[in-house]
C-alpha cells in the first residue's frame, strides 16, 4: 500500500504542446509531469526558483501520475504572435490544438507531511490553479488522501514511463471501438532556473500517452490501483 494525494479536476479548455511543434502546435492528451509539479507549486505559492531548486522536495521525493476520467473533445484555434523584426512589428500566426471538456484524476505520492500540506494548499491555493496558460483554469472537484493498492498491468487513458512500442503488450480489442495510437514523447522531468528566471528543461524521459478507448495489458509494468484504475508513476 502506498499513501497518495488524489485530485479530481476538470477544465473547459486545456492544451499541452508537444515540444517539437511550432507553427501547428498539437496537444498531448494528458498533462506531462512538469505540469503536475507546477500545479502543486502554484497551490503552495512557490516561485519557479523555489519549486525547481536542487534541494526542492519536488525534484526527487514527489511522484506523479494522471489518468482521464472521460474522453475529451478536440478543436483547433488560430493565434497570432506580434514580433519585432528590424524595428518593425510583424504578425506570426500559428495553429493551436485544444482539448475541451476535460476531466482528470491527478495523483501525488510523497511523505505524509508533504501530502497533508499539499491537501491544505489545494483547498486554499496561493495562486489560481491552471494546467498551463493563466486562462486555462481548473476546478478541483475532490481532494483525498488515501492509499493505493497493488494493481493489474491493464491501462487506458493514462501515461506510463517508457516507450510502449518496445514493450510486450496485449491489446484488449472490442467490436466497434475507435482509437488513436499511443503518443510517444521525450519530455523533461524537471527544470533548472537561471538568474534571469528562465527555465531550462532537464532529465528527459520517454513517456507513452495511452488512448482512452483501448485497454492494454503490459505485463512488465508494476501497477498501482486506486478507485478501479491502474496506474504507474511517470517520473520514477
Amino acid at each position: 500500500m502506498e499513501m497518495i494525494l488524489c485530485l479530481k479536476v476538470q477544465s473547459p479548455v486545456v492544451s499541452f504542446r508537444r515540444p517539437l511543434d511550432h507553427n501547428y502546435q498539437r496537444t498531448l492528451p494528458l498533462p506531462p509531469p512538469t505540469t503536475l509539479i507546477g500545479l502543486a507549486g502554484s497551490a503552495l505559492g512557490l516561485s519557479d526558483r523555489e519549486l525547481w531548486a536542487k534541494d526542492s522536495l519536488f525534484n526527487d521525493d514527489v511522484k506523479v501520475a494522471v489518468w482521464m476520467n472521460q474522453e475529451s473533445g478536440r478543436a483547433s484555434d488560430m493565434w497570432t504572435l506580434l514580433k519585432i523584426k528590424n524595428m518593425k512589428m510583424e504578425r506570426s500566426p500559428y495553429m493551436r490544438e485544444l482539448l475541451f471538456g476535460v476531466s482528470y484524476t491527478i495523483v501525488y505520492s510523497a511523505d505524509e507531511k508533504l501530502l497533508t500540506s499539499l491537501r491544505r494548499a489545494f483547498q486554499n491555493p496561493a495562486y489560481p490553479l491552471s494546467l498551463g496558460r493563466e486562462d486555462e483554469l481548473i476546478l478541483v472537484e475532490d481532494i483525498t488522501i488515501d492509499e493505493a493498492s497493488p494493481g493489474e498491468p491493464i491501462f487506458y487513458g493514462t501515461v506510463i514511463a517508457g516507450d510502449v512500442r518496445k514493450m510486450q503488450i496485449h491489446p484488449m480489442l472490442e467490436p466497434g471501438i475507435q482509437f488513436e495510437p499511443p503518443i510517444i514523447a521525450e519530455l523533461p522531468l524537471n527544470f533548472s532556473v537561471d538568474n534571469k528566471r528562465l527555465r531550462h528543461p532537464q532529465n528527459y524521459a520517454v513517456l507513452s500517452f495511452l488512448p482512452f478507448q483501448l485497454k492494454m495489458e503490459i505485463p512488465e509494468m508494476q501497477a498501482l490501483k486506486y478507485q478501479g484504475r491502474n496506474f504507474v508513476w511517470m517520473n520514477c
